[in-house]
């Protein structure tokens, strides 16, 4: 059976699909299946996957109500034993990345895996470090997650949750998290790796309003799942994504570059 299935997400994405394609492919000791959902991308996106197609398990390419209905449409079709997303700028950190979760995963018979992921810049250099280590649901209620990129669940959970829900525009990838923490008996483990290098300008990032939004949606996803948030712990996060990207710069002084 396969064991982890990689899903990845693309509109308009022909200037770095590439990367993110070829470090899938360099994945080595798991047997991966990689799904990619297109929105309808018209900058020859597609022409680069369909030069790889032989590679992909799945492609969709359709017109869809954005980025979280994309994705579960990919959980859909998944048919490993995990899930988890790279999205289409971003890139695996290593290949053996997917492996060091699996085989981790397979040793805890946990729920879900997650590491760490370096946000980095067009060139690669590290801007933050956001690492899962320090996570307990108890931090739900301060915004707080494992790093989405790094986080793969069973596929089983992950419908069983509902997926994505689409009402969020920004705080979606948050609300799932809280749903499947939510769970009885959900247990998820921590792997002391870099497991992504994500390139900044996701959806949560891009300006003050989009900041705005997210810090709302993610009150409404506490509330929702019974997690006790205030508009104040929520912001609390803050200082903790100010330390990330004091760490970020601190490895790019002392000259580290992305794999």
């Amino acid at each position: 059976m396969i064991d982890i299935s990689v899903i990845t997400v693309s509109l308009n994405a022909a200037a770095t699909i590439a990367r993110t394609i070829q470090s899938v492919r360099a994945q080595t000791g798991v047997l991966i299946e990689h799904i990619v959902v297109d929105g309808g991308s018209t900058d020859g996106t597609m022409d680069i996957v369909t030069a790889h197609r032989q590679g992909f398990a799945q492609v969709v390419s359709e017109p869809d109500r954005g980025l979280y209905d994309a994705m579960n449409k990919g959980l859909a079709l998944a048919r490993g034993k995990l899930t988890g997303y790279l999205n289409a700028d971003d890139a695996f950190a290593g290949p053996t990345a997917l492996a060091r979760l699996v085989e981790t995963w397979r040793r805890s018979d946990a729920d879900a895996v997650y590491g760490d992921v370096l946000q980095v810049d067009a060139q690669d250099r590290p801007l933050r470090m956001i690492s899962g280590g320090a996570f307990s649901p108890e931090q739900l209620r301060r915004g707080l997650m494992p790093p989405h990129p790094s986080f793969y669940a069973r596929t089983a959970t992950l419908r069983e949750t509902g997926g994505f829900n689409t009402d969020y525009r920004i705080a979606a990838d948050f609300d799932l998290i809280a749903r499947t923490f939510s769970r009885p008996g959900f247990q998820a483990v921590y792997v002391p790796a870099i497991v992504a290098n994500m390139r900044v300008g996701g959806v949560s990032t891009r300006n003050f309003r989009a900041t705005r939004t997210a810090t709302s949606e993610i009150l409404k996803s506490c509330r929702a799942n019974g997690i006790d948030a205030t508009p104040w712990s929520v912001l609390s996060r803050y200082p903790v994504k100010a330390r990330e990207v004091l760490d970020g710069r601190l490895m790019r002084l002392r000259g580290l570059q992305a794999s």
